[in-house]
Formats: structure tokens, sequence, C-alpha cells
């Protein structure tokens, strides 16, 4: 699943290629049984009728991530009915990419598509410069909704998402301060909850974890309070490393240009079960288990477990 690296490396490609375009129309084959509990996602083919008739003719006037979503701002002119004429109204295109998704942007029937990662495409939308923004997503997890902008601190999820791990005001102290909270939570499952930091998954929660000696099954409100700062300073260079080699494509993520990140040539545990630990002088295996339905990877040789 796409983390904050790979969300932020998207965002960043996209504002270089798409802004100021403008949307000319918009084609998907998301739709499935709303009663599986998409009816406010384009997958419901209502609402991606009503999706279309505000982004088709607006305008990208900017973008930004907020924990694992990539809002695309627009300006829309609607004929409302009880108004005269065309409205100006600004709307936010809400994208998750789940699992396997990921945005690109050019002639997508073209170059990109040699990788099969890329041939998965549902969602379409045609730009001003005869270019194309695409969703390819093989399991077709990824959510796409659409929300006024000026009211985005009322959205359900986007308004009880946790702090952001690279903002200025983030810090150890802060951190110290969330995980106090998770009373008998391992710190595995405290670093996923999204409501807790916002944009950390699977991978580098168990990255973070190896980094510091920490055992994933370690009770987040038992690590020593020293042992945060250690935590804090892996997770901003993890996540800032990861950034500069364009995010991981272990898996299925690929950037704007349908090309791969490389940060997955950096893993010292993800994936690497059975293998030798890296950590100098350790002698131990990399092993995983499931905690709460997430998969962890960890060294028992080096990384403590703080239970009492």
């Amino acid at each position: 699943m796409p983390e904050l690296p790979e969300v932020y490396t998207t965002v960043e490609g996209l504002k270089k290629t798409i802004i100021g375009q403008t949307i000319k129309d918009v084609w998907s084959d998301f739709y499935v049984n709303t009663a599986c509990g998409n009816s406010q996602t384009i997958k419901n083919k209502k609402y991606f009728d009503y999706f279309k008739q505000i982004v088709v003719g607006a305008k990208i006037i900017s973008i930004e991530k907020k924990g694992k979503n990539i809002l695309i701002h627009i300006k829309s002119r609607l004929n409302l009915e009880n108004l005269q004429g065309l409205t100006l109204i600004l709307y936010t295109i809400i994208i998750h990419m789940k699992m396997t998704g990921h945005l690109m942007v050019g002639d997508y029937k073209k170059g990109p598509l040699q990788d099969s990662y890329n041939q998965f495409i549902h969602l379409v939308f045609s730009l001003s410069n005869n270019k194309h923004l695409v969703l390819s997503d093989m399991r077709k997890f990824a959510s796409v909704t659409i929300f006024e902008t000026t009211k985005l601190h009322q959205h359900k999820t986007l308004s009880k998402l946790g702090s952001d791990p690279l903002d200025p005001k983030f810090n150890a102290k802060k951190l110290f301060e969330i995980m106090c909270k998770k009373k008998r939570t391992p710190i595995k499952s405290a670093l996923l909850d999204q409501k807790a930091i916002a944009g950390i998954g699977n991978i580098y929660s168990d990255e973070i974890l190896w980094q510091t000696d920490i055992h994933p099954l370690s009770f987040a409100d038992k690590i020593p309070k020293e042992k945060f700062a250690e935590i804090f300073k892996a997770m901003q260079k993890i996540l800032k490393l990861s950034i500069k080699y364009g995010g991981d494509s272990k898996s299925d993520y690929r950037n704007v240009f349908g090309e791969k990140g490389g940060f997955q040539n950096f893993h010292k545990v993800y994936g690497k079960k059975g293998q030798k630990c890296s950590k100098r002088n350790c002698s131990g295996i990399i092993e995983r288990i499931v905690i709460r339905g997430r998969s962890a990877h960890f060294c028992s040789k080096h990384q403590i477990k703080y239970e009492y």
C-alpha cells in the first residue's frame, strides 16, 4: 500500500504536470454493487454521474496530501437550479490509492503500459493539454470521492487524521504524548493508527522499529520515554530517504510517469523473513508475525520487547 513517501512523491509529480489544466472528460469502470458500502464513492454509478457533473469543465488549481490521501483542488462552474447562470464552487477530489493503486500522467496508451503493474486502468481524466491523468489499480480497492473544499474540516475521515510525521511542528515530545495514550497497544499497531500518526504503514513501521531495536509487540505506553527521541529520529530519516529515492516499489507502486521508486533497495527488515539480520554484531534471523491483522517483520535477537 502506498504510504507517506509514495503519496508525497505522487503529489509532487502531479504538481509538475497537471496544475492549471482543465478536465475535459472523465471515464471509469470502477462500478460495483452499491450494497458493499461504496455508495459515496465513484464505485457507485449514480455517485460517479454526480462526480462527473462537477469535474468536467473544472480547472485544477492546487494539489496536496493529507495522510495517505491525495487532494486535488478544482474550480468547478456549475449551473445550479436555484441560482442564475454558472456558479463557481471550489471542490476537492479525494483519492486514496489503497493497496495497489497509483496515478500516472501522460499518454496512457504508450510507454508506461509496458510495465504490467501500469495496465489496470480504471479511471481516466482527459485534460486540456491532450494528456490524461489515470488511476491504475490491480485490485480495484482505491477510493475516489469529491467534497466541497471549504467543508473539508467536516470530512469524516480527513478530519480525524493524526499528525503528519514530517510536519515541522511534529517532534519527539509530541510522538511520546501520542504513544502514551495507546494503552496496552502494540507499538506496531500504534504506528499504523492513522488517527494517531498519518501516513505510516507496514513498510516504514517495520523499518523504524528495526532501526531503534524495538520489538513490534512492545506496548506503546511501556516504551521508555528516552526511546522516543530515537524513534522520531529514525522516522524522519527513513521517510526522507524513501522520498529521496521516489518511494517504495517492492510491490505495485509507480510514480506519475509510470516509473518505479527505489526505497525497496534499502530495506533492512521488511520482506526479509528467514534472512540473517544485517544489524552490526547481530546474529539473529528475520521473523514475520501477524499483529492485529497486519504483518510485522523483525529480529527477535536485537529488538527488545517492552511489556511491563
